[in-house]
């Protein structure tokens, strides 16, 4: 893949490039990725237990019960 030879991505390919300041950066970006992955499922977990009605902006026919 070729990248822009800007001074921008050199810097960053010099820093990434690098084992520790490299594994540091990959270790947060996975970290991240499944901290929020387990944010969202705790989030949808609680949104499931609560114990409001389901309210809709109109009304409509096929919302509500007919005779």
């Amino acid at each position: 893949m070729n990248f822009p030879e800007t001074s921008l991505f050199y810097f960053f390919y010099w820093l990434i490039n690098t084992h520790a300041i490299g594994g540091i950066a990959v270790g947060l970006v996975g970290g991240g990725c499944i901290l929020s992955y387990g944010l969202i499922l705790r989030w949808i977990a609680r949104g499931r237990e609560a114990n409001e009605r389901e309210t809709f902006a109109y009304p409509t026919p096929a919302l509500h019960e007919h005779k």
